[in-house]
């Protein structure tokens, strides 16, 4: 169901944030996946759209000083070439393989995957166990941060005000010596929409966690922290009772719903499944 808007594209973040500072029903795109078959069901809910995909300064990764910056505008197939190596290529790599295929990965942004906050996100659980952060431009205000989790209030829902734009994805580089796992769950290999994902870095010292993150994407109404888990792990050494009390916990963690694609116990039990697989690959890793 297509209604008419406007269709504006802007050649400069400057233009871009001057438009959405003067307008306050601006829908901003890049790559556009998720509007084109949002817009199949119901009318789009703006009066105009505001195409980003020019802005080649959006389209950057770079690294200063261990802090990784991605560009609002990088595409999944960016990502899925990039080899930053250690822990972050160990999660991207296999997150951006399983996502979507070839077309939508060349088309979708990271920017795009993380505003449009849905609940089975691909890259926000790796981004959520990254401990990432969003950064925020406006006209009036300049740049401001937030914390991914902060950033995402709900299914759709963001922190992000209407004149402003999410530039970049931050976060800091993995110690070398962390280990890491990542796995998502649908009912395909590739171009499925998530069951349950699950991203999570570890850092073990003589035998034992000095630190977790456990995120889990399709279990909540945004992808989560299994801070229960986590606690559990927190000094613990890494045998079969820490990892059972830890899969129980990340079960807790979890509040998964039933949809078309899975029931909730179902989602909970692969949680179990899922935290345990990880937990004892990194071990004997």
């Amino acid at each position: 169901m297509i209604n008419d808007f406007d269709f504006l594209q802007a050649r400069s973040l400057t233009e871009a944030l001057d438009i959405l500072s003067a307008n306050s029903d601006v829908l901003a795109i890049a790559g556009g996946t998720n509007v084109m078959v949002n817009m199949k069901r119901a009318p789009l809910e703006t009066e105009c759209l505001l195409d980003l995909s020019k802005l080649d300064e959006l389209k950057t990764i770079s690294e200063e000083n261990n802090c990784i910056r991605l560009g609002a505008g990088v595409t999944f197939s960016h990502l899925l070439n990039w080899k930053p190596g250690g822990v972050i290529e160990d999660l991207m790599q296999p997150m951006c393989r399983a996502f979507a295929g070839p077309l939508i990965r060349n088309l979708a942004t990271v920017g795009g995957n993380v505003c449009d906050a849905s609940a089975a996100a691909d890259l926000t659980p790796v981004l959520v166990a990254l401990d990432a952060s969003v950064e925020l431009q406006s006209a009036s205000d300049g740049i401001r941060t937030l914390n991914l989790v902060d950033f995402l209030q709900g299914v759709r829902k963001t922190a992000r005000r209407k004149d402003e734009l999410l530039t970049a994805i931050t976060f800091s580089r993995p110690d070398a010596d962390d280990c890491c796992f990542y796995y998502k769950l649908g009912k395909r290999k590739a171009d499925a929409i998530s069951i349950v994902s699950l991203a999570m870095i570890v850092k073990l010292e003589k035998d034992k966690v000095a630190s977790s993150r456990i995120s889990l994407g399709a279990v909540a109404p945004v992808a989560i922290r299994a801070t229960t888990a986590e606690k559990i792990l927190q000094g613990a050494i890494l045998n079969d009772e820490t990892i059972r009390a830890c899969t129980e916990a990340a079960i807790s963690d979890s509040s998964p719903i039933d949809d078309f694609r899975a029931g909730g116990d179902y989602r909970r039990q692969m949680v179990g499944v899922l935290v345990e697989k990880g937990l004892n690959a990194i071990n004997n890793a």
